[in-house]
């Protein structure tokens, strides 16, 4: 007797197989798009996050990601700009929570007296809107200046004009550059970096200044 036939089994095994591989790939499609959403909003996050600790290097870092197609641009953008409104108004609002009551508190109430305060009100409110947009383009001033914002009472609208509109313009282009000069700006950044501290105290110092004397003064002399 000869060997068995085995041909046709083997054929509908594979044809089986075959079968049970095409109706696997669905979920596994399934499975990918999952996982990636799952990564896409991890990184999102991610981003969201490193705002509250350095904005513009957040901008780089998802400029960054995008170019090594870790996450699409739009995305990267998005949770650029999320993260950035939601703490810069958080230090808005901080600063309305806070106050010109802050400058009944010891050493403020020593530094600036509380008429010139009501005209730094007034002032800020016809000159501030330029203030907020210069802040975008110089990193270590959003902290004082958006926080000197509520404080000094700025309205909400005036406020969501001038710093949104900027920062909704700003961020995205900002990430864009960063995906094709990411590398030379984070280096750029990473010098800066180290004097944003005082970058920052330079602003805050020109605040106080600006509420104790140049704002009386200016007042005073061209009733502005």
């Amino acid at each position: 007797m000869g060997a068995p036939d085995t041909t046709g089994q083997l054929s509908d095994t594979l044809k089986l197989k075959k079968d049970s591989l095409q109706k696997l790939v669905p979920y596994l499609d399934d499975v990918e798009a999952d996982s990636k959403n799952k990564l896409l909003v991890l990184y999102m996050l991610a981003i969201i996050l490193a705002t509250f600790m350095s904005e513009d290097l957040a901008c780089i870092g998802a400029g960054l990601m995008a170019a090594q197609g870790l996450i699409d641009f739009w995305p990267a953008a998005i949770a650029a700009t999320a993260g950035i409104y939601i703490g810069d108004f958080t230090l808005y609002f901080a600063g309305r929570l806070m106050g010109n009551g802050i400058f009944n508190i010891p050493p403020f109430k020593w530094m600036v007296k509380k008429e010139n305060v009501y005209s730094a009100e007034a002032w800020f409110e016809k000159k501030g809107p330029v203030i907020l947009v210069l802040s975008r383009f110089i990193p270590g001033s959003r902290f004082p200046v958006y926080l000197s914002a509520g404080i000094l009472k700025t309205g909400f609208w005036t406020f969501l004009l001038y710093f949104g509109l900027t920062a909704l313009l700003w961020t995205p282009t900002f990430v864009w550059l960063s995906v094709f000069a990411g590398n030379e700006l984070l280096l750029f950044y990473e010098a800066y970096e180290e004097y944003a501290v005082w970058a920052a105290l330079v602003v805050f110092i020109f605040i106080l200044v600006l509420l104790k004397y140049l704002v009386p003064l200016m007042k005073k002399k061209f009733g502005v």
